[in-house]
């Protein structure tokens, strides 16, 4: 088949990167079954430029613990024979199962792969600003009903 061919084609070029980033979030479905969706980056020396590919989807269940998404991404990292030595950053939404400071899946994929880096995804970054903003400038016009010429409104 030809999803087959393309996922060991991606695979063995990971086998035979320098190194490489996995991009990682977890999304529920609406019968409330947990995947695990990766998607990976890594240098195309031919290029000279970085490749960003769909990785995998993994099935989590309905338990999304740090222990369960980890078990998961090393069942399909040593059933692909990736080296988990050339895993170099992880990129997550900042949710505790994934950042947690002793157990989160980033600790656990740093004992593997000790040079790994976690980055923090700017897009989840970016929704977690909009939504102080907008419940500070809630309670800014709650405020400005309450105490008109004390708060204005921008």
């Amino acid at each position: 088949m030809l999803a087959d061919d393309l996922k060991e084609k991606l695979v063995q070029t990971l086998r035979l990167a320098s190194s490489f980033g996995i991009e990682q979030d977890e999304t529920t479905d609406i019968g409330g079954e947990a995947q695990l969706i990766a998607y990976c980056r890594f240098p195309d020396l031919e290029e000279k430029s970085i490749v960003e590919q769909y990785l995998c989807c993994l099935h989590l269940g309905v338990e999304t613990t740090a222990h369960n998404i980890f078990q998961k991404l090393n069942h399909f990292m040593v059933e692909e024979a990736i080296d988990w030595s050339k895993y170099k950053y992880v990129t997550t939404d900042g949710a505790k199962a994934m950042i947690g400071a002793i157990n989160g899946v980033v600790k656990k994929i740093q004992a593997v792969s000790s040079n790994c880096v976690a980055i923090h995804c700017v897009i989840h970054r970016e929704a977690l600003v909009a939504k102080r903003l907008n419940e500070t400038r809630n309670a800014k016009e709650k405020n400005g009903e309450s105490y008109p010429c004390t708060c204005k409104i921008a």
